[in-house]
C-alpha cells in the first residue's frame, strides 16, 4: 500500500526544510491486522501511517547517519519531521542499518505518544543524536499532534478494493455481510467506528441514511489533503512512489 497523504505531506515538508532531494520509501503501508494475509511490519505501518525510508542526495546516494558529514542533514530531517507532526521515529545501525529511518505516527489512531527507538525497537537504544533531533522538533512544534486523526476524515470516498468490497452490518469481521460494493463506487463516510476507528460507517445511496460498515483501508478520499508540492519535481517529490504498484489488500475478506 502507498503511504497515507498525511504522512506524505510530513515527509515532503521535512525534506524541503532539510534540503533533501529525494525521500525513497523502502517500506510503506500495509492493510490492518485481520483484513488481509499480507503483512510485514508493525501496526504503525497500518493504512500507510509509517514508512521506512532513505534520504537521497546527488540523485542516488543515501545519507549515512554514522558519517559525520551526513548526520547533520539526517538530524535536520528528523527535527523537521517531528516539528510537522511525526510522533514515532526509529533509527540505528542494529535496527535497519545506517541509511534507513522509520518515520510515522502511533500504533493506533488514538496513540499520540512521542517516541524514538533504536536496536530491537527499544527506546533505550535510540541513538543520542536521534533523541536530540526529535526532541528539538517536538519542542518547536505547534499544538500537540493529533496522531492519525482518522475521525476527522469524513466525506466522499471511492472504493478501491480489488473485485468488490463487502458491506457489513457493523464495525468488524464478525458482523454479517449485507451486500458487496463494486470497485469504483463513491460512498459517503459518516463516521469511523470500532476500537481503532478503522471501520467506516457509510451511506451508499446518498440519502443520508446509514447502509452499513466497510473497512477504511479499502477507501480513498475523493479530495486529498492539500499538498502544494504534490506532483512537483522539488524535494521529497518521490515520497511514497515505490509503493504505488504494491499489491492491493484482498477486498473480498473485508
Amino acid at each position: 500500500m502507498p503511504i497515507h497523504p498525511t504522512l506524505k505531506a510530513v515527509l515532503i515538508k521535512a525534506a524541503d526544510a532539510a534540503g533533501i532531494q529525494i525521500v525513497r520509501v523502502t517500506s510503506g503501508g500495509q492493510c490492518p491486522k485481520g483484513t488481509c494475509r499480507k503483512r510485514t511490519g508493525s501496526t504503525r505501518h497500518d493504512d500507510g501511517y509509517a514508512a521506512d525510508l532513505q534520504l537521497l542526495v546527488d540523485g542516488h546516494r543515501a545519507l549515512d547517519f554514522t558519517k559525520a558529514s551526513d548526520r547533520s542533514s539526517v538530524a535536520d530531517f528528523v527535527t523537521a519531521a517531528a516539528a510537522h507532526g511525526a510522533t514515532g521515529i526509529g533509527a540505528g545501525v542494529d535496527y535497519m542499518g545506517s541509511t534507513t529511518l522509520h518515520v510515522g505516527f502511533g500504533t493506533s489512531p488514538r496513540d499520540t505518544s512521542r517516541l524514538v527507538w533504536g536496536a530491537g525497537g527499544a527506546s533505550a537504544n535510540a541513538p543520542d543524536w536521534l533523541r536530540k533531533a526529535a526532541q528539538k522538533g517536538w519542542q518547536s512544534s505547534a499544538p500537540a499532534p493529533r496522531g492519525r486523526a482518522v475521525a476527522a476524515e469524513i466525506g466522499q470516498f471511492r472504493v478501491v478494493a480489488r473485485g468488490s468490497l463487502k458491506l457489513r452490518a457493523g464495525p468488524g469481521l464478525d458482523f454479517p455481510i449485507l451486500s458487496a460494493i463494486a470497485t469504483g463506487t463513491v460512498v459517503t463516510v459518516m463516521a469511523f467506528d470500532g476500537n481503532r476507528e478503522d471501520w467506516a460507517r457509510i451511506d451508499v445511496e446518498g440519502d443520508g441514511l446509514v447502509d452499513g460498515h466497510v473497512h477504511r483501508s479499502f477507501l480513498r478520499p475523493l479530495a486529498q489533503p492539500s499538498d502544494p508540492d504534490d506532483g512537483a519535481d522539488g524535494p521529497g517529490a518521490e515520497a511514497g512512489d515505490p509503493d504505488e504498484e504494491a499489491e492491493e489488500p484482498e477486498g473480498a475478506e473485508a
